[in-house]
């Protein structure tokens, strides 16, 4: 493959500039800044749960990249629990927070935004019929649970 325009995917060659290419992309994106965030931050469970999340998307950007389905229910389903225990942890804010009030907060918002475009991406990729609904879905939760860990970590609240 000489054509720098291409590149070489689970299914095979596809333009740089694919459908698919770039919710690949955005989803190595997210889960680059989801280990970012989890060296600033000083939970240990927190860490493990967003290694396993680290986990879980590489078998999502295998999946958009294959289409092929790795995506299990127990993955869905974990991360349900996931979000329950953390709600059960957090008091939700009942307005606008400036969420950035140290590094890990700071950079799991950013995580969480980057998951939020990642969805968007996977979104248009179901519409299109080239990806499962549990992926779309799976990225929403996730974006969720990564809000519900930036409260977690916060320090001070700092409304808007």
């Amino acid at each position: 493959m000489s054509d720098p325009s291409l590149t070489r995917t689970l299914a095979g060659v596809r333009p740089k500039d694919s459908d698919v290419v770039e919710c690949i992309g955005s989803i190595d994106e997210a889960n680059a800044f989801i280990g970012l965030a989890k060296v600033f931050v000083n939970d240990e469970e927190l860490r493990q749960t967003l290694e396993e999340i680290q986990r879980t998307m590489f078998r999502i950007g295998a999946e958009v990249s294959s289409g092929k389905a790795v995506m299990s229910e127990e993955d869905y389903s974990k991360l349900i629990e996931l979000i329950s225990r953390l709600e059960s942890e957090v008091e939700l804010p009942d307005a606008f927070l400036i969420l950035e009030t140290n590094e890990a907060s700071a950079f799991l918002s950013v995580a969480r935004t980057v998951v939020r475009r990642a969805e968007r991406r996977a979104a248009k990729l179901y519409r299109n019929g080239k990806i499962r609904v549990n992926i779309v879905e799976w990225l929403n939760k996730l974006s969720y649970l990564l809000y519900l860990m930036v409260l977690k970590t916060m320090g001070e609240r700092k409304p808007v």
